[in-house]
């Protein structure tokens, strides 16, 4: 197996690439632009019974769009600057801002569907499994980077993919993980992931640490847990990982990314069980996939990133 330098596409959407470029502090550095940006972009129309004015009986309140994501939430996913609204509780980054990947694609969603700013209301989730456990849910989605997996859909619904994202090793320059060649070498390393995630799975499934991997209850707590050297290394997917090496770690740096064929975290919208609300999300990411306006929130909130080496 060989660590390969070079440049791949590392998210992508149905059939579209979507190539990372450049350094990921000049993504980290631009502004994203309003949930009103991509007005000018002809929109398609959801069907009738999936506009907003006709949604009453299906949202939690009604004539009103109820989101939700963690707190804190994290670039490049969010974005904002929660300052705005100092009683909002909101840490780090401000989701009705709409700035973000996430950010980007409720908005887009959410103003397909015809709803306006002034009807979307934001809900703050304190654990990240929390959201798709079993049960009635506060919000009509959710949206925290949060893996489509089976045993997740038996409790939840979710909604088509908006991105698939590879999984990536970030650890302290200068240390020795920094000098594994392929997947084999990172037997013998401590690796730590948040509890959950498709990135345990993936050091549990296919990495098999001779280690027992240390799990946290959220990635903030696996990144000071790297900072302060208790652990070799954190697996994330690839757009958190530059935020992390960018803001978060002292240190820190990306040894690489693994490949799709070795696993991929295919991300939706999570919705209540049998959720009627679940068809339109559909219908309103087809339609920013089909006009484009998918690719101008990607293209705006993860446009540069580096070349990443892949191990394989």
């Amino acid at each position: 197996m060989s660590h390969d330098r070079r440049r791949v596409t590392v998210l992508a959407l149905g059939t579209a690439s979507l190539a990372l470029m450049a350094s990921p502090l000049a993504s980290l550095a631009q502004d994203d632009a309003s949930p009103a940006a991509d007005a000018s972009m002809a929109p398609a129309t959801v069907s009738e019974a999936c506009q907003a004015a006709n949604l009453g009986d299906v949202l939690k309140n009604p004539g009103r769009l109820t989101l939700s994501t963690d707190n804190p939430s994290y670039g490049p996913w969010w974005g904002g600057d929660p300052s705005v609204d100092p009683d909002s509780g909101w840490e780090v980054s401000y989701p009705p801002s709409g700035e973000g990947l996430e950010g980007g694609v409720a908005y887009a969603v959410a103003h397909t569907l015809g709803f306006t700013d002034d009807q979307i209301d934001w809900l703050q989730n304190s654990e990240f499994s929390l959201a798709f456990q079993p049960g009635e849910k506060p919000f009509d989605w959710h949206m925290a980077q949060v893996s489509i997996l089976p045993d997740r859909a038996e409790a939840v619904d979710f909604s088509d993919p908006y991105f698939d994202a590879n999984q990536t090793l970030v650890a302290n320059a200068g240390t020795d993980i920094t000098n594994i060649t392929s997947i084999e070498d990172l037997k013998p390393y401590t690796l730590g992931a948040q509890v959950g995630t498709t990135a345990l799975t993936f050091i549990e499934d296919t990495i098999q640490p001779d280690v027992q991997p240390q799990v946290f209850n959220t990635n903030a707590d696996a990144i000071q847990a790297l900072e302060n050297g208790q652990i070799d290394g954190i697996i994330v997917d690839i757009g958190s990982a530059f935020f992390v090496v960018a803001v978060q770690l002292s240190n820190g740096t990306i040894v690489g990314q693994f490949p799709a064929s070795a696993d991929v975290g295919q991300v939706g919208m999570v919705l209540e069980k049998d959720s009627p609300l679940t068809a339109c999300v559909n219908e309103a990411l087809a339609i920013i996939k089909a006009n484009g306006e998918l690719q101008a929130i990607y293209d705006r909130t993860i446009t540069q990133a580096m070349d990443v080496p892949v191990i394989e």
